[in-house]
């Protein structure tokens, strides 16, 4: 695969060079950092706005030795809700423990500014590595991690500019094949639905390859039924009920997550619609519920295992200084009842 990370690598700022910057000497640096009441306003603005230029963290460890590293690995998820991570971080966690390696947890709720504060926070902990969710960063964040001297992994995507290394999925790939396997199956006016916040780019280019796949196949457009908010089962229900009564030849609909293709399903059951006949439905996570509803749950299955593994084996090398890499990883269609139109139902995976 092509080698997309991006070079330009400068040593991290230390008190001296704000100094520099500034035109002081690094103890008012110091200063302005550990009692500000101490330094002019207009200087503590001044050294605020250099540090923001020149990326500076400051150093939280005991003694606060520039060259040193701790024992931890910052872990940045964009969401703890219905654990969508949490096989991932098991996964990346025990691999890493086995060399004495510890995970330090933290969540971005999918705000590209609380990513930015937690990723600062993290660094100023002089950890070992960071293990970050996507490729799509506040722009900020990609200076601070770029700049940080440690080894980045971000994992889950891989389509775009990798800071350093990466484990992930293609979604725009994998949009199109949801909805390839709801055109094999007869559908074809599709909708896409579900929650789309603002740094959940994976869901937009999910989007983004279905309705490529769509166009090509000669079908009308997709129709897009998304809301900026946390993905549950009663978003799923609502936004089902708001597409169908605006386009109600709707008959194949992609869901951004299984969570919100429960509600989808409960949406489809208060209009009187059939799945699969009617309306076919698909999820991207597979949930374990999904194989446990009637109808069951067809769904995209990514390795989330292989991710937490590879991932923290990159960041192994990374720390012996092996190469950076980048890491596709696998994933496959589970075809259950949702999607099986004119096909005898099943109850399980196929």
């Amino acid at each position: 695969m092509e080698d997309r990370r991006n070079d330009g690598q400068r040593p991290p700022a230390t008190l001296a060079s704000i100094a520099a910057r500034v035109g002081v000497s690094a103890n008012t640096v110091s200063r302005a950092l550990r009692a500000p009441d101490t330094v002019r306003p207009e200087l503590r603005r001044k050294i605020a706005t250099a540090m923001e230029d020149l990326n500076y963290v400051p150093n939280r460890l005991a003694g606060g030795l520039a060259g040193t590293r701790s024992d931890l690995v910052g872990v940045v998820v964009t969401s703890l809700y219905y654990s969508e991570f949490a096989t991932i971080v098991d996964r990346l966690q025990s691999t890493l423990l086995a060399s004495n390696l510890h995970v330090m947890l933290a969540n971005t709720r999918y705000d590209a500014d609380e990513e930015l504060k937690l990723v600062r926070s993290m660094l100023s902990w002089r950890p070992a590595a960071i293990a970050i969710i996507g490729v799509d960063h506040h722009p900020k964040v990609n200076d601070l991690l770029r700049h940080s001297g440690v080894p980045i992994v971000e994992m889950w995507d891989l389509d775009g500019d990798v800071i350093d290394s990466a484990a992930g999925l293609d979604h725009g790939e994998i949009g199109a094949a949801q909805a390839r396997h709801l055109i094999e199956r007869g559908y074809r006016n599709l909708a896409f639905l579900g929650s789309m916040r603002e740094i959940d780019a994976r869901a937009a280019k999910r989007a983004a390859g279905m309705r490529r796949l769509a166009e090509r196949q000669g079908l009308p457009p997709v129709v897009m039924k998304t809301r900026a908010e946390p993905g549950h089962p009663d978003l799923g229900e609502a936004l089902c009920l708001e597409l169908l009564a605006d386009n109600p030849a709707i008959d194949g609909i992609v869901c951004n997550s299984d969570t919100v293709a429960y509600g989808v399903l409960r949406g489809l059951r208060k209009l009187a619609k059939n799945v699969p006949e009617d309306v076919g439905v698909i999820g991207f996570g597979d949930a374990e519920a999904s194989a446990c509803l009637t109808p069951t749950l067809s769904s995209v299955r990514p390795d989330r295992d292989n991710i937490g593994r590879l991932s923290a084996e990159i960041i192994l090398e990374r720390l012996r200084d092996k190469p950076s890499r980048i890491a596709p990883i696998d994933w496959d269609i589970v075809a259950r009842d949702s999607s099986r139109r004119g096909m005898p139902t099943i109850g399980n995976d196929m």
